[in-house]
C-alpha cells in the first residue's frame, strides 16, 4: 500500500514538471540588438514640403528579432499616410530591411535649417523577450534666401562744400601781419550749389517762425578776435558750384595785433541755394598757426675801423631788443670767410625791451677789399621749433701802407729825395763855418744843419 501511494506522488510531480513551460535564461551577449544602419531622403524639403525617407534597420545582436514595432513621433515631421506606425516581422542576425516613411515639414520651422524626427522600436526574442530603444534623426531643410521687397530707392540730390586745402602768401603769420588766403573749394555732392556766398567768421540763413528760410545773408555774428578780413567786408560771392568742380578764392586777412601765439581757428560758412530752391549753410573751420618771433637788430655799436689786410682789430657788435616783451636768445655766432676770428661766440640769454647785447669779437683780414659779417642767432620759437635769425654786416680792408703813418712833406719826399737831387741850401756866418772846421778837428759832426721847419702858429722846431 505505501509503495502504491510513493508511486503515485512520484508520477504525479512527473506530470507537473511536464506541463510547466521551461524559460531559458537570455544574457546579454545572445539577446537580439536592433539599431538604424542609416537614413536618407531623395530631396531636400523645405518649410510645408512632403517628402519620402527611407531609414535602414539592422540587427547587430546574436540572436533573432521578431514583431518589430516601429513608431515615429509627430514634430518637426509630421508622418503620413501610416499615422507614423510601422511593423518588421523579424531580424535575423547580421539581417538589414528597410521602411518607407512619408513626412510633411512643419510649417512653423521659420528659417531652421535641421528638423529632428523621434524613432521608438519595440521587438522581442524567440524565448519571448521583449525590448525597446528610442533614436533620433535630423534631416537637413532647404532655407531659401528671404528676400523682402523693398522700394525703389530714390536718389538724394544734394550740394556739399568742402574746403580741400588752403595756403597763405606769408610763410610766417605773427600779429598785424597782412597776408592773402587762398581757399580751395569742391563740391563733393551730386547736385549743383548755386549762388554760393562764402563768410568769413561763420553767417546763417534767417528763417521766419514757421521755419522756412528767408532771402538773405547774417554774417555779423562770425569771430574777429583773431582775424580780420582787409578791402572788403567779410563775405563775398562766389556763383555757382557744378558737382565735382572746384575754386580757387583768395581774401585778404590781417592778424589782430593783441593775437597770442598759438593755432587759431578760422570759421568760413557757405550758403548757398540748392536747385529745389532750398537754402543750406555749409560749416568749415580751418586752423592757422601765429607766432610771435623776436623783433631784434644786430649791428654795430660803433663805427668800426679801420681794418687793413693781417692786422687784427675788434669787431663792436650789438644786439637789440625792439620788440614790448623780453625776449631770449640762444648763441650768438660771428662767421667771415678770409679771416681769422677770435671770441667770435657767447650766449645771449634774455633781453629786456630796448636793452641790448653786446659782443667784440677779434678780426684778422687776410686780404684787402670789402668783406661780408655773418652774424647768427638761435633761439626757440612759440611751438618749440629751433630757427635762426641771421644778418651780414659790412666793412672795408685796406692794404698796409707805411705812408699812413709817416705822411710825405717837402723834406721827406715819396720818392726819397727832393728835387733836382739837391739838399736846399743853407746860408752860413764865417763863425758858423770856423765853429763847423772846429767839429771836423775834434771829430765832432761838422754837417750843414738844415732849415727849421714851422709845424704851425708860426712855432720852429729844429731838427736834430
Amino acid at each position: 500500500m505505501k509503495k502504491k501511494i510513493l508511486l503515485t506522488l512520484v508520477l504525479l510531480i512527473g506530470v507537473l514538471f511536464q506541463s510547466s513551460p521551461s524559460v531559458k535564461a537570455q544574457t546579454a551577449a545572445d539577446r537580439p540588438v536592433i539599431s538604424i544602419d542609416s537614413y536618407a531622403s531623395a530631396t531636400t524639403p523645405a518649410r510645408g514640403e512632403t517628402f519620402t525617407l527611407t531609414v535602414i534597420f539592422i540587427n547587430n545582436g546574436q540572436s533573432a528579432a521578431t514583431n518589430l514595432m516601429i513608431e515615429f513621433i509627430p514634430g518637426d515631421l509630421i508622418p503620413r499616410e501610416t499615422g507614423g506606425l510601422q511593423t518588421i516581422y523579424q531580424l535575423i542576425k547580421g539581417e538589414r530591411k528597410g521602411i518607407k516613411q512619408s513626412f510633411t515639414v512643419s510649417s512653423e520651422l521659420w528659417g531652421a535649417q535641421i528638423a529632428n524626427a523621434t524613432v521608438n522600436i519595440n521587438y522581442s526574442d524567440y524565448d519571448g523577450n521583449s525590448y525597446s530603444d528610442s533614436f533620433n534623426l535630423a534631416i537637413d531643410l532647404h532655407t531659401p534666401v528671404y528676400n523682402p521687397s523693398t522700394p525703389t530707392k530714390v536718389p538724394v540730390l544734394s550740394p556739399q562744400l568742402v574746403i580741400q586745402s588752403f595756403s597763405t602768401d606769408e610763410t610766417i603769420l605773427q600779429p598785424g601781419t597782412i597776408f592773402d588766403l587762398n581757399l580751395n573749394i569742391t563740391n563733393l555732392g551730386n547736385a549743383a550749389a548755386k549762388a554760393v556766398s562764402m563768410v568769413l567768421g561763420g553767417g546763417t540763413v534767417e528763417m521766419n517762425p514757421e521755419g522756412t528760410p528767408q532771402p538773405g545773408i547774417t554774417g555779423n555774428t562770425g569771430d574777429f578776435s583773431h582775424f580780420a578780413p582787409l578791402d572788403s567786408s567779410n563775405i563775398k560771392f562766389i556763383g555757382d558750384i557744378l558737382p565735382g568742380e572746384s575754386v580757387q578764392t583768395t581774401q585778404k586777412i590781417i592778424v589782430n595785433v593783441n593775437t597770442s601765439p598759438g593755432a587759431h581757428s578760422l570759421s568760413y560758412s557757405f550758403v548757398y541755394v540748392t536747385e529745389d530752391e532750398q537754402k543750406v549753410v555749409d560749416n568749415q573751420v580751418i586752423t592757422l598757426l601765429v607766432y610771435r618771433l623776436p623783433s631784434i637788430q644786430v649791428d654795430f655799436s660803433m663805427e668800426p675801423g679801420p681794418f687793413f689786410a693781417n692786422q687784427p682789430n675788434l669787431l663792436p657788435l650789438q644786439v637789440v631788443n625792439l620788440g614790448k616783451q623780453a625776449v631770449i636768445l640762444g648763441n650768438i655766432l660771428v662767421a667771415a670767410s678770409d679771416a681769422q676770428l677770435e671770441n667770435n661766440m657767447a650766449l645771449v640769454g634774455a633781453i629786456d625791451p630796448g636793452f641790448y647785447f653786446t659782443l667784440d669779437p677779434m678780426i684778422t683780414p687776410f686780404q684787402a677789399g670789402p668783406m661780408e659779417i655773418l652774424v647768427s642767432v638761435n633761439y626757440t620759437d612759440d611751438f618749440n621749433q629751433a630757427r635762426v635769425f641771421e644778418t651780414v654786416l659790412n666793412i672795408d680792408v685796406l692794404e698796409m701802407d707805411m705812408g699812413d703813418f709817416y705822411p710825405e712833406d717837402e723834406f721827406f719826399p715819396s720818392d726819397g729825395g727832393f728835387e733836382d737831387g739837391e739838399f736846399p741850401t743853407v746860408e752860413e756866418t764865417l763863425w758858423q763855418k770856423l765853429l763847423r772846421i772846429l767839429k771836423g778837428l775834434l771829430g765832432l759832426d761838422s754837417g750843414i744843419n738844415p732849415p727849421p721847419i714851422d709845424y704851425g702858429e708860426g712855432v720852429p722846431y729844429d731838427l736834430p
